[in-house]
Parts: C-alpha cells; structure tokens; sequence
C-alpha cells in the first residue's frame, strides 16, 4: 500500500485544477451515466498517479501527504456528483476509497430495477402521438440506458419493438418491413417509416384549399 509519496507525485494532481474539464458530467441517481462517469474519474484519477486512493484502503498511519493527495481526490469525487448522492454517501472523516466504494455499492444495488423498468417500457412503448423521429429517439434512449447498465438491447429486437408499436397510424408498412430478408436495421427501419409518414402527409386533405 503506497504510503509514502515522492515530491511529483504529491505536485501532479494539483495541476488539475478544474476537475470538470477531466469529467464534464454530473453522477446523478435519475439519470443511468455511472458506468461513464466511473471511466472518466477512474483516467483522470491514473492520469495523475492517484488510482490507489479509488483501490486501496486508507494506511493504518497515514502520513501527511498521503492525506493531502487523499483530500484532493475526494473534492474530485464530490465535484461531479449530484449533491442528493453526497448526502447519501456522506460520513464524517470518510477516505476517498469509502466514498467511492458506497457509490459503486448503490449504483451496482440498482441495477437491476432500473433494467427491469426499462424494458417493461421498451416492450410496451407505442407511438401514440409522437412523430416517427420522436418514437425512435425514445426507443434509441432506453436501448441506450440499458446499455449503459449492462443489459444491451439487441438490434433486432428494437426493430421488432419499434414496428410492434406503430399501432394505426402507419398500418402497411409493418408488415413489408417484418418480411424483408434480411432484416432491415434500426436505422434503416426509421428512414422507411419517415419516408412512409411524409407521403401519408401529403396525402392528408388540406384544409381551405378548394
């Protein structure tokens, strides 16, 4: 366990100076970023020597550099997070390695309700009122959220989910899309069905116009 710390090594973390331009997020229980933001502290943190702090308990004895560079990484850490998560994690004379092993701890204890929310939502998503574009994004950012905790989405099955829910608004195209061998891509799904939503738009009547 490193205890005792060269002059550089003490010196080279204070040259960081805004942490948020190492970290440009803010961790927040709302929104499923962990994973990214864990990647970026955790280079920033190797960038500047001081990883251990993040890996190794704190010394029995600590000595007073050790401290110093203790302290730094723990401004880093309550720097990009939300400060509903602090005061979840907060105890007084916590070391950085406590602080970071609670986030990881609350982050990896939700997972698993946040996945099984999100794809009860993904299998029962429709368009309803939404434009094409609107209905896919949507369906772009929960694959994405679930990637973000493990549980990847795969393509085909977004297609199927996509189609599933397109309801009445666009009723032909579902079912050419579903025979198509192979299978069209997500991608390539959302460019038929807006390409399909502007011809049923201009075939729309239009109003005053005699």
């Amino acid at each position: 366990m490193k205890n005792t710390i060269d002059k550089d090594a003490i010196e080279k973390p204070f040259e960081n100076t805004n942490i948020r331009s190492y970290v440009p997020i803010t961790l927040d229980l709302e929104e499923l970023k962990f994973d990214l933001w864990k990647d970026l502290f955790e280079a920033c943190c190797i960038t500047f020597g001081v990883q251990h702090h993040l890996t190794d308990l704190a010394p029995t004895n600590p000595s007073a550099d050790w401290s110093i560079l203790d302290s730094m990484v723990k401004i880093w850490l309550y720097g990009t997070v939300h400060k509903s998560l602090i005061h979840m994690v907060f105890n007084k004379g916590m070391k950085t390695y406590d602080i970071w092993k609670s986030i990881e701890d609350i982050f990896n204890d939700s997972k698993d309700a946040q996945a099984m929310e999100l794809d009860q939502e993904l299998r029962t998503i429709t368009m309803g009122d939404m434009s094409i574009h609107a209905y896919y994004q949507r369906i772009k950012t929960i694959a994405n959220l679930l990637a973000n905790i493990d549980q990847p989405v795969p393509k085909k099955t977004l297609v199927t989910f996509m189609v599933n829910g397109l309801g009445e608004k666009i009723d032909q195209l579902p079912g050419i899309i579903c025979h198509k061998n192979p299978l069209p891509s997500f991608f390539q799904v959302r460019s038929m069905l807006v390409r399909e939503e502007l011809c049923l738009s201009h075939q729309r009547p239009q109003h005053g116009i005699h």
